[in-house]
C-alpha cells in the first residue's frame, strides 16, 4: 500500500520531498479521496534526517484505506522506513534489532504527485512531457505483476484560486492523460485480474506549499476527487 501512496509523490528540481512542509519530526499529513478513487491515509513523520535537497530519511507511521485500480477495498496499517536519494524512494520495515527488512514496493517519485514536479512550474502553456513508470505492490500483502503507468504530455492552465486545507492558494492546474495497463493480482490465492484504465486528470500545484493539493480524474465519466486535508 505505501508503494501507491507514494506513487502519487513527485521530485522538484529545486526543492524535493524532503522540504515538504510534512517532513520533519512531528509532520503529519493527511489524504482523502471521493467517487470512483477511494484513497485515504493519515500518516505521521519522525526519525526524519536532512542530507541535502533530495537526500534524506524518515520513518513513517500512519493507516491508509483504498480501492483503487481493481483492487479490492482494503486497510493497512503503516510503519516504514522512508529512504529519499537523489529523487527516488524506497522503503524498509523496522525489524528487530534496530535491522530493517526491505520491501517489494520500489517506485521513481517523478510519477504523478500531490506533492511537486520535476521543474517549477512557472506560466500558463508550460508542458512536462510524457511519462512511464511502474509501481511495484510489496508482496508481503499482495502477489501481482507490476503495475505500469503511462502519462501523456501535461499542460499548465491558467493560474487560478482554490480553497485548500492550508487556506486559499493560488494554483495552477495541470492537465493530462494517465494509462494504467492492465495486469492481474493474487489475494490470498484468488486470482483477480486488474483491467486496463485511461483517466483524464488535472494536478492542481499550489507553488507557495510546492505540493499538488488536489488532483482530479474523470475514468469512463466517473469522477474522482484525491486531495491533501491536513498538513503540519
Amino acid at each position: 500500500m505505501m508503494a501507491l501512496l507514494a506513487s502519487l509523490l513527485a521530485t522538484p528540481a529545486t526543492a524535493g520531498l524532503c522540504q515538504a512542509p510534512f517532513m520533519h519530526d512531528g509532520g503529519q499529513v493527511q489524504l482523502s479521496g471521493s467517487g470512483g478513487l477511494q484513497l485515504g491515509a493519515d500518516l505521521s513523520f519522525s526519525e526524519v534526517s536532512q542530507h541535502g535537497a533530495d537526500n534524506c530519511d524518515a520513518r513513517v507511521q500512519g493507516v491508509a484505506t483504498y480501492g483503487l485500480a481493481g483492487l479490492p477495498p482494503g486497510k493497512s496499517t503503516l510503519d516504514y522506513r522512508m529512504r529519499i536519494r537523489n529523487g527516488k524512494a524506497s522503503f524498509e520495515r523496522p525489524g528487530a534489532g534496530g535491522k530493517s527488512e526491505p520491501t517489494e514496493g520500489r517506485f521513481d517519485l517523478r510519477m504523478i504527485g500531490l506533492f511537486s514536479y520535476g521543474v517549477p512550474v512557472t506560466r500558463s502553456g508550460q508542458t512536462f512531457p510524457e511519462l512511464r513508470f511502474q509501481i511495484n505492490l510489496d508482496k508481503k500483502k499482495v502477489q501481482t505483476q507490476p503495475i505500469v503507468v503511462q502519462t501523456g504530455v501535461k499542460t499548465v492552465g491558467e493560474r487560478q484560486n482554490i480553497s485548500t486545507a492550508a487556506g486559499d492558494q493560488s494554483c495552477w492546474p495541470i492537465s493530462y492523460t494517465r494509462h494504467t495497463e492492465a495486469t492481474q493480482a493474487s489475494f490470498s490465492g484468488l486470482v483477480l485480474p486488474i483491467p486496463a484504465m485511461t483517466s483524464s486528470v488535472t494536478d492542481w500545484f499550489c507553488p507557495d506549499l510546492n505540493m499538488v493539493m488536489r488532483q482530479e480524474s474523470t475514468q469512463s465519466g466517473v469522477a474522482s476527487v484525491v486531495e491533501v486535508t491536513k498538513i503540519q
